[in-house]
């Protein structure tokens, strides 16, 4: 710090021997107050560039972000935002008193508490400090401010307030921003908000607030209003008939994900639990509406058409079942709608022409007609369609492929159509295209440079994969590629080296063959990379081991051979799914294994495998429940569906990786020696299949710990003197009391014909031997079932004893 400010001074002191003199217009800065800005300076960790001028400028006030008045040269504006800065808040700024504004925003204070001396600023009209990583109380003294006019807080969660009356005298307050706060303590905080009439901007969004008043002790005062934010809390209530006639200037309302709910004609917001209609009124000059994800219902039309000047609306993922007119579409200003997931059905002519240009259209799952829509044609200004799911049959008409040059993201998926479909060389804006889960046909296509997101999936395309290899020659942006269920075939092409940017690639269920080449160890950003059910053969590629990053790898139903590779543990440590099943594997099961401490998956059934089960297996922390993997399904592809295969009660069981089934299956292979107990340490374990293998000795005693196991297969092994454990399976739905009064019944009526049954058992000594075996049978089936179910029982009664 101290090096920070002896550089400073250094240069001042050349520039002064110099001569230099700065030729400025405006005001030349006050001495003490250019220390002070100095001494402030010094406080950082990390001065940017752009404060250079802080160095080589005598004249503070022409220092970058400094402003001073003209007339008394006292510096009055002090804005740093968005420089990067590192560092504390020094009180030298107090050498700064005619500040009337301060915007510190996005610069990071390293978990301080906002000093209380910014209150001392009694000409403060504009205070910004969001995403500053201040922490702790927000000072109550920032309510002496009372010419405050812009306070901004907003940030991650760190701040918290316990109500908010000191703000009862920022009688000037316009826009308020406490986003990110928590004021899950303030109950009475709307009533405080209320004494603000001058307000225009209204932003608490995730304040963790979990009361809405149904009524407001007195009218509503802020009526100037013009922009609301209420999104992102825990009001788990209905929604008061006064939020809407808040103020008639409302242009902006965002009731996002608040937890809103009843049946009152008021409700709406986005990614709630609304239920009920649309009001019949609402603000008329409202352009931004988003009242997506939730459980409305009823019509919707006589509602939104009354706002004539409306730009966005979003109602997406509700229950609403109206019907889609003209008329209710004759929106002039309507550039995004997006009214996907509800059950609208359009009820529109053929040749009608909607009065609007939309930039964004989203209708996915809502009903179009058996036809493609004709008046999309009328969009030139798209650049965002999602009509997927809308059940449109046929081909796709030739025009919609060129109809706008600004497309960049298509999402056709999940419908029926076919054909052929064309080049996209020339469309150099298109960035994603999905058509997964249609019927087109015809060779791959080649696809535009810019292209980063291409899903063909669920096709019935055939031919080689040619295409996509040269059109990664002049593609540098492909980030995510599925060709997955067609029907390409020939060898994988040994291209891959030109898409080094591939986040995820997935060719499995088509019939491609040969070995997998060595340049798929080039894509080292790959997250997933699923080639299962194909006819690879050989080994995988020892290249492999460059993708340190590779999360998920699923390479089953092939012709792979070999020893499981020793560097999965040292070099793809990352991995949370890995599935080698039905393949030619053999040799043991590598230690290294144990080294995959994120694995949700381990699957290497229907393969030779032999030798014991490492006992290290107790490693994996994620299936201990020590540990929860980073995953990538938080990141880009969050909505990406990768489909996975697990054999349950015999039969393939397809599952979504985007959710945590923690599962084990060695099933069909050679191992042999006892069960470690270590396995009984992966508490987190709802899938266990070791069946059909050569397994000796007891089951271990501890199993029961695995608590929250749902599929349990232990059969066709050599357990406890050939005895066959079957499969046990325990379903959500807690319908293992039906299984548990099975075996009461099963007593209550042994206990009834006991001394019948006796008397048959002494007089024929086969039916004795019989049954002793039986019971043998049994006993050890109940023990397993009950053993797992104690745990439960032990768990529930610990809850209940649990004080509220």
């Amino acid at each position: 710090m101290e090096g920070v400010a002896l550089v400073l001074s250094l240069l001042l002191v050349v520039v002064n021997l110099d001569g230099f003199s700065c030729v400025y217009s405006g005001s030349h800065c006050i001495e003490s107050e250019k220390n002070a800005l100095i001494k402030f300076s010094q406080g950082f960790k990390n001065p940017s560039r752009s404060m250079l001028s802080w160095m080589f400028d005598e004249n503070c006030c022409s220092w970058k972000g400094v402003e001073c008045d003209n007339k008394t040269g006292h510096v009055i504006t002090l804005d740093l935002h968005k420089q990067f800065l590192q560092g504390e808040f020094r009180n030298s700024l107090l050498g700064l008193p005619y500040l009337r504004h301060l915007d510190m925003s996005h610069i990071d204070f390293l978990g301080e508490r906002i000093p209380e001396f910014i209150s001392s600023f009694k000409d403060l009209e504009y205070l910004n400090l969001s995403k500053t990583n201040f922490r702790g109380m927000i000072p109550e003294h920032l309510g002496n401010l009372s010419r405050l006019q812009f306070l901004d807080l907003s940030g991650d969660f760190s701040l918290r307030v316990n109500n908010l009356e000191w703000i009862h005298s920022l009688i000037s307050m316009k826009i308020l921003d406490l986003s990110g706060v928590d004021m899950s303590s303030a109950e009475n905080w709307l009533h405080d908000i209320n004494l603000l009439n001058s307000l225009l901007e209204l932003r608490l969004s995730a304040c963790q607030l979990v009361t809405l008043p149904k009524f407001l002790p007195t009218f509503v005062n802020f009526t100037s209003l013009r922009i609301l934010d209420l999104s992102l809390n825990y009001f788990d209530a209905t929604i008061p008939t006064w939020l809407l006639n808040t103020s008639h200037n409302l242009v902006y309302l965002n009731l996002s994900r608040s937890r809103l709910n009843g049946s009152l004609p008021n409700a709406f917001t986005q990614k709630n639990n609304l239920t009920g209609n649309l009001p019949p009124t609402l603000p008329s000059k409202l352009k931004y509406l988003d009242i997506s994800d939730n459980k409305m219902e009823g019509p919707l039309a006589r509602s939104i058409a009354q706002l004539k000047q409306l730009v966005v609306l979003n109602v997406a993922r509700n229950s609403f079942n109206d019907s889609i007119t003209e008329h209710f579409l004759n929106l002039t200003h309507l550039r995004v709608l997006d009214l996907s997931s509800n059950s609208f059905i359009f009820n529109v002519s053929a040749t009608w022409m909607p009065r609007f240009q939309l930039d964004s259209l989203s209708l996915q799952s809502c009903g179009l007609g058996a036809q493609f829509p004709q008046w999309i044609q009328t969009q030139k200004e798209l650049s965002f369609i999602d009509i997927s799911r809308t059940n449109i049959s046929g081909e796709v008409p030739d025009w919609f492929w060129n109809f706008s040059a600004k497309v960049y993201h298509i999402d056709l998926s999940r419908n029926n159509f076919s054909g052929e479909i064309p080049e996209f060389t020339e469309r150099v804006c298109l960035t994603k295209l999905d058509l997964s889960d249609n019927n087109f046909h015809g060779p791959l296509p080649h696809f535009s440079p810019k292209m980063m997101t291409l899903i063909l999936a669920r096709n019935s395309f055939n031919g080689t994969i040619a295409p996509v290899c040269e059109s990664l020659v002049m593609n540098n942006s492909l980030s995510l590629l599925d060709l997955s269920s067609n029907f390409l075939s020939g060898q994988l092409s040994d291209c891959w080296r030109y898409g080094k940017n591939l986040q995820g690639l997935n060719l499995g269920h088509n019939d491609l063959s040969g070995e997998i080449p060595h340049s798929i160890g080039d894509l080292t950003n790959l997250f997933f990379l699923q080639l299962q059910n194909n006819s690879f053969s050989k080994n995988l590629p020892s290249s492999l081991k460059n993708i340190t990053g590779l999360k998920i790898l699923d390479v089953s139903e092939n012709s792979l051979s070999g020893n499981i590779p020793f560097w999965f543990g040292e070099s793809l440590n990352a991995l949370e799914i890995l599935i080698l099943s039905r393949n030619n594997y053999d040799g043991i099961i590598p230690r290294e294994i144990c080294q995959l401490k994120y694995l949700y998956i381990l699957d290497l059934s229907s393969n030779a495998l032999s030798g014991v089960i490492p006992r290290c297996l107790d490693n994996l922390h994620t299936m201990s429940g020590e540990e929860e993997a980073p995953s990538f399904t938080n990141g880009p592809y969050a909505n990406y569906r990768i489909h996975g295969m697990l054999v349950r009660k015999g039969y393939f069981m397809e599952f979504i990786f985007s959710w945590p089934w923690i599962a084990i299956d060695l099933a069909k292979n050679h191992l042999s020696g006892e069960i470690p107990v270590e396995i009984t340490r992966l508490t987190a374990l709802r899938f266990l299949n070791l069946s059909s293998n050569n397994f000796r000795g007891a089951i271990p005693r501890d199993i029961h710990n695995l608590h929250i196991l749902e599929s349990l297969d232990l059969s066709r092994n050599q357990l406890n003197n050939n005895q066959e454990v079957q499969a046990i399976e325990h379903e959500e739905n807690n319908n293992w009391l039906d299984e548990f009064s099975f075996y009461i019944s099963m007593g209550i009526g042994f206990n009834t014909g006991f001394l019948l049954f006796w008397v048959t058992l002494m007089l024929k000594e086969s039916w004795r031997y019989a049954y002793m075996r039986f019971l043998e049978n049994m006993g050890n089936k109940i023990y397993v079932f009950a053993a797992i179910r104690l745990k439960n029982i032990q768990a529930a009664k610990r809850l209940r004893n649990c004080p509220n």
